[in-house]
């Protein structure tokens, strides 16, 4: 048996590769931690076939911390037919779904169902040729469509509310498929750009050897800054008081232009990613209050 500590991933998570850097492998397996999932494939408009896996609301009594990789996967059973708030939570630039276990795990336990997948290229999905530079593709925001329509088909899902969360990447891809639909109901994002003309020459410097570039032909109306207004639901975002990639600036700023309900936390002393991420220098009270605020809009 070979054992893994589930929430020692979370600081490698949260590594931003600066582009675009998939795994194809998943290194972790939710059947490890004793977590009931619904193992999925999904069609694009495009025709891709992409990869997710769909958690039901579970009692957390039977979630192990310490992963044995001998555990073979559950009997997916629902708890009962309660149509349950869902939470969808995408990749950012890197690794694949298999490192969102952690965050599935915090908030399976509190009443939701969660849904995460794969980008293209990425995991199990269809291959993608990736550029390495590209920040990410605009063809991920048909993932995204593709995934929500899939979350919507789900007996389990309460269709009136379904909530997105991402992380960098992950954040602006959420933001702007919140804009872009109107079936959904709460966004929160953590170290979200404002856009990528502010957001490149930052990473530039702190990355002086690569050539970064934008996503081609993504649509400038969707990112966050041309976006804030549009957007008419709940929102949450979130800061590392020393993030230097998406520094506090960008989150200010879009929270002056949004319209709706928008919350901003700054978390002392923590930075983009990392050992010093949000997730880890706040852990417990970061799931807390992520879980608080989709019970409130959800």
């Amino acid at each position: 048996m070979r054992k893994i500590y589930l929430i020692l991933f979370v600081p490698l998570l949260l590594n931003s590769a600066f582009a675009i850097n998939p795994e194809k492998e998943y290194y972790l397996k939710p059947e490890w931690y004793n977590i009931m999932y619904d193992e999925i494939s999904f069609i694009t408009i495009d025709g891709y076939k992409l990869k997710g896996w769909f958690y039901p609301a579970q009692d957390s009594s039977e979630i192990l911390l310490t992963g044995d990789t001998t555990l073979c996967k559950k009997k997916y059973k629902l708890i009962d037919d309660v149509k349950r708030p869902t939470i969808i939570i995408c990749d950012g630039d890197a690794q694949n779904m298999s490192w969102l276990i952690w965050y599935a795990k915090q908030l399976i336990t509190k009443g939701f169902n969660v849904f995460t997948f794969d980008w293209r290229g990425f995991g199990e999905s269809d291959n993608w040729p990736t550029e390495r530079d590209y920040l990410s593709y605009p063809e991920f925001l048909l993932d995204y469509d593709a995934a929500v329509e899939y979350v919507k088909s789900r007996k389990e899902v309460d269709n009136s509310k379904i909530g997105v969360f991402g992380f960098s990447t992950g954040a602006y891809l959420s933001f702007a498929i919140s804009v872009k639909r109107n079936d959904i109901s709460a966004f929160a994002g953590r170290a979200l750009l404002t856009s990528f003309n502010d957001v490149l020459p930052i990473l530039k410097k702190l990355a002086p050897s690569r050539n970064l570039v934008p996503p081609p032909n993504y649509p400038v109306e969707l990112e966050p800054i041309n976006a804030a207004e549009k957007i008419n639901i709940p929102v949450f975002l979130i800061v590392g008081e020393k993030d230097n990639r998406t520094p506090v600036w960008m989150s200010e700023k879009i929270k002056s232009k949004i319209k709706s309900h928008c919350d901003l936390w700054i978390i002392p002393n923590a930075e983009h990613g990392g050992a010093n991420s949000p997730e880890w220098i706040a852990n417990e009270e970061f799931f807390k209050r992520l879980a608080l605020f989709f019970k409130k809009y959800l």
